[in-house]
């Protein structure tokens, strides 16, 4: 079985994969303040939560946007599953081709998610995909129909948005995230959920619409994909988003993981 880790600024998502299965999944905060041991017995308390063991793990995959943390979880691989942590990179063999400016520099995430839509949603009916990952950032991904990576965009996400909101506006507060019952505001709390829900809709429409005239201008329309925690909030205000999936970046990893397994 596959253990598949991404690890993202606010959290780390964890899946279990027997073969293409994604059997399991769990998601826990990227605390900087853990050690290799702390996070090796999470590993096992998670597995065993689902009735698995540490054996049952034979390979195990990552890709990370928070460096300090990797040579820990390779430590907490090594000492409690008793397996190599392999770290995955924009480097590794993924797409039939990769047009960004230094490709190394590309993060891993965003090269997964690529990947995953694509092969899942454009190279089936030959199309360009749009990926948008509403993370930490929002970050949009481009691939054209024949599955070369053309690059992205990259803005505030909603989190990190809405705290620098509530740090820097004294009269206002965080709240939870959830949709309005209306666009029109009645309260401090209504108008800013309205201004968060439909306002993140609006940007990723008006970006996938920019992007969309750019990387096909002609021929079939890109299908767009959302993924990340806050997904299925915004897409269902969106107008051009048409699949939601929640596990891409997992996905991902598992697909270039198969793609540069160790021999």
């Amino acid at each position: 079985m596959l253990l598949a880790i991404d690890v993202g600024n606010t959290n780390m998502t964890i899946g279990l994969y027997l073969e293409a299965e994604l059997v399991a999944t769990w998601r826990v905060a990227s605390d900087r303040s853990r050690t290799a041991d702390e996070y090796g017995l999470k590993f096992v308390q998670l597995l065993e939560r689902e009735s698995y063991t540490p054996a049952d793990v034979t390979e195990a995959a990552l890709a990370s946007v928070v460096p300090p943390l990797n040579a820990r979880l390779v430590e907490a691989c090594r000492k409690y599953l008793n397996i190599g942590l392999v770290e995955l990179n924009s480097l590794c063999k993924a797409l039939p081709a990769v047009h960004y400016d230094n490709v190394a520099a590309l993060g891993t995430d965003r090269l997964v998610n690529a990947v995953a839509a694509w092969e899942i949603y454009g190279r089936p009916d030959n199309r360009p995909v749009i990926v948008v990952d509403f993370g930490t950032a929002t970050k949009l991904e481009c691939v054209n129909a024949e599955g070369e990576y053309l690059g992205g965009v990259i803005a505030p996400g909603i989190n990190i948005s809405t705290e620098a909101l509530a740090r820097n506006a004294a009269r206002l507060q965080r709240i939870e995230v959830a949709r309005p019952k209306q666009v029109l505001g009645k309260n401090i709390v209504a108008s800013l959920q309205s201004g968060i829900v439909y306002g993140f809709a609006g940007q990723a429409d008006g970006l996938v619409k920019r992007l969309a005239r750019e990387i096909a201008p002609e021929g079939p329309a890109p299908v767009v994909v959302a993924t990340g925690g806050m997904a299925y909030l915004v897409a269902s205000e969106s107008r051009t988003i048409q699949h939601v999936e929640p596990y891409l970046t997992l996905e991902g990893i598992r697909r270039v993981y198969e793609k540069n397994r160790p021999e």
